[in-house]
């Protein structure tokens, strides 16, 4: 069956406690999961997570309002999901200009590598190769 999110960004512009009851009010209509975007401060994140019922979700956006916290410190607050969307964006990126800068410099890129054979896994090489077979 379908799950259904309910999201409110009115922290921003209403406070916490205006986010709190809407998504209170999400969860008696039904949503099967809330989200509080932007709480400012772990206080007002543990609110959202003793205060409204349900599944809620987290979004560690990093050098956004919400602290960035640990999933086990998520999961012990009473978060059941969090997302991290521009963790691994910003890490590659990072990763890439650092690979560039050693390339253009005429440095080696070799501590920076994983082993080939974990690139073709990641990619789905043995997936293919097995189609490939068929």
């Amino acid at each position: 069956p379908p799950v259904t999110p309910a999201r409110t960004d009115a922290r921003a512009v209403f406070g916490v406690d205006e986010a709190i009851d809407r998504c209170k009010k999400f969860n008696e209509i039904g949503a099967d999961i809330t989200f509080l975007e932007a709480p400012e401060n772990v206080e007002e994140m543990r609110r959202f997570c003793s205060e409204v019922p349900g599944y809620k979700l987290a979004n560690m956006l990093e050098h956004g309002k919400t602290p960035i916290l640990s999933p086990k410190e998520l999961g012990e607050m009473g978060y059941t999901i969090a997302a991290y969307p521009l963790t691994l964006l910003s890490a590659s990126i990072n990763s890439m200009q650092l690979a560039l800068q050693r390339l253009k410099e005429g440095e080696s890129c070799e501590g920076l590598l994983v082993p080939f054979k974990e690139v073709q896994r990641v990619v789905g090489f043995p997936e293919y190769y097995m189609e490939e077979e068929r």
